[in-house]
């Protein structure tokens, strides 16, 4: 009977779980906790290295306009646009867009290169833009290993707890990471394929861009939309969790659960 009180004493102190959109705000503010700060080194980078290395993250503005380039690809063959993707006024990424001024077939010739600071063509710059990811799960595993919740968790008032000692301020290490292994285990194709490319067209040198038959394709986008569909229906499938207020698969595995202090402050 004794220990039937002391099971409902604990499960009654227990705070709520965090609901759906609470935790969704809190990991859209991590994302710009990350993404800004890595747009910055990026930004750095590309300044350093003369656009040797550039980032796409999905925050950015780019503008095109048409313009003249210089280098030894005939670029008077083409009709070109000059374009640069910015955050803040800060650059990450110059290239130029070149159309065939006269083809004979139904889609005209073209090509895209990267430029240095003076519009000269440059081989191709290493694109970080597979980094967000990588580093966003860094990032909550070291927060929540440490302290229990990140930054967004900490604004919308959510703790990640572990479920056999929820007095415990921060995960033990072995949760920590197996909690962020599965919660991004449906973007590791997308990040794998992103570096594989990076690292496999960094300092190619321009060229036109090559034309294949169709069948060549299908195996690539049918790899291209298997890793996209799984990075889509992966956090789907935990909102959804979360939603009907189960605890999501990267928290059952890890024995951990998300929780508001409400009751403790």
């Amino acid at each position: 009977m004794t220990g039937d009180r002391i099971e409902v004493a604990t499960a009654m102190a227990w705070p709520r779980q965090g609901g759906l959109w609470r935790r969704c705000f809190a990991s859209v503010i991590d994302y710009l906790v990350v993404l800004i700060p890595l747009y910055f080194l990026v930004a750095g980078l590309f300044m350093l290295t003369d656009g040797g290395v550039k980032g796409h993250f999905g925050l950015f503005l780019t503008v095109c306009r048409p313009g003249k380039v210089h280098g030894s690809l005939s670029p008077e063959r083409y009709d070109w646009q000059v374009c640069r993707s910015s955050l803040l006024g800060f650059p990450v990424a110059d290239w130029a867009v070149g159309t065939a001024k006269a083809s004979q077939f139904a889609k005209p010739e073209t090509v895209s290169i990267d430029l240095n600071s003076k519009g000269n063509f440059r081989t191709a710059a290493l694109d970080l833009g597979f980094l967000d990811l990588p580093a966003l799960a860094i990032y909550l595993l070291v927060m929540e290993m440490t302290l229990g919740q990140s930054v967004g968790k900490r604004a919308l008032v959510l703790v990640v707890y572990d479920e056999h000692n929820w007095q415990r301020r921060g995960l033990p290490l072995q949760k920590a990471f197996r909690r962020q292994l599965i919660k991004f285990l449906g973007a590791f194709p997308l990040v794998l394929t992103g570096t594989w490319s990076a690292f496999q067209t960094w300092g190619s040198f321009p060229g036109p861009a090559p034309s294949y038959p169709w069948w060549e394709f299908v195996p690539a986008l049918a790899a291209a939309g298997f890793a996209l569909g799984l990075a889509l229906i992966w956090p789907l499938w935990i909102g959804i969790s979360i939603a009907l207020g189960h605890e999501p698969i990267h928290d059952r595995i890890a024995g951990t659960t998300v929780r508001t202090r409400e009751t403790h402050e």
